[in-house]
């Protein structure tokens, strides 16, 4: 497990759109350069934003933006090393990037403390899951499912091990799973000019599989990560000295 924090700068506050998450997905692209066509649909790594605690939301914008962290994880440490690499070259280029009215320049990167992995997660970004067998690709409602709505946790399940086995090219065996609420509530977010039916909060993973709990840590939790959503941390406090 490899994570980092990019933190941007612009020289003047920044009105940023809601449907934000595609100038980030521009951003990697820069980061990766031809090594971003390598990748499969299910993209080997999630990403979150913060904006800031001046930041505020009005209508369809976030303003005064001027600062942004950009997490980064991965479970692939090749991946890591390529996401390092094209972040620093970046920074020693000075390369300015669109985000909203603004440009932005990178400031600094760091690796973050790596955290015991115990179960018990919050969400720094939505998690998209969608729901087994669904049919209107255009019905959120249908397309997309939440906790406490039938079939979530088998669909749950279903999500991981799919993308697990086109990361990693193999079946993750689990004999038992259970997703526990914690404080979860439903969210609607837009993307690419469509939205998305997700959730945020605070939840408890149980399974015997060690593994599993390690994948969606590293990589993220249900459906396009690549796109900045699914993005989890450790609820505690206990650190790997």
């Amino acid at each position: 497990m490899v994570r980092f924090i990019v933190r941007l700068k612009s020289d003047k506050p920044s009105d940023i759109s809601i449907d934000y998450r595609r100038r980030f997905i521009s951003f990697l692209k820069k980061v990766f350069k031809d090594s971003f066509n390598s990748f499969n649909e299910a993209k080997p790594y999630v990403f979150s934003v913060f904006f800031g605690k001046n930041a505020r939301i009005e209508k369809d914008k976030v303003k005064n933006v001027e600062i942004i962290n950009f997490r980064f994880s991965t479970g692939n440490f090749i991946v890591a090393v390529k996401f390092y690499n094209g972040a620093l070259r970046l920074k020693k280029e000075n390369y300015l990037h669109k985000i909203g009215s603004e440009n932005f320049k990178i400031e600094w990167i760091k690796k973050e403390d790596e955290r015991e992995v115990n179960g018990i997660f919050r969400t720094l970004s939505p998690v998209v899951v969608e729901r087994i067998g669904y049919k209107n690709v255009k019905n959120i409602e249908e397309r997309y499912i939440v906790p406490n709505e039938d079939d979530f946790e088998v669909s749950l399940l279903e999500n991981i091990l799919r993308r697990y086995r086109s990361i990693y090219g193999k079946d993750l065996s689990v004999n038992t799973f259970k997703f526990n609420e914690i404080k979860v509530k439903k969210t609607y977010v837009k993307h690419y000019n469509g939205y998305l039916k997700c959730f945020l909060g605070k939840f408890k993973v149980e399974t015997d599989s060690e593994e599993l709990l390690k994948f969606i840590y590293d990589f993220g939790l249900g459906l396009r990560t690549g796109q900045g959503f699914g993005y989890l941390e450790v609820e505690d406090n206990v650190r790997k000295t």
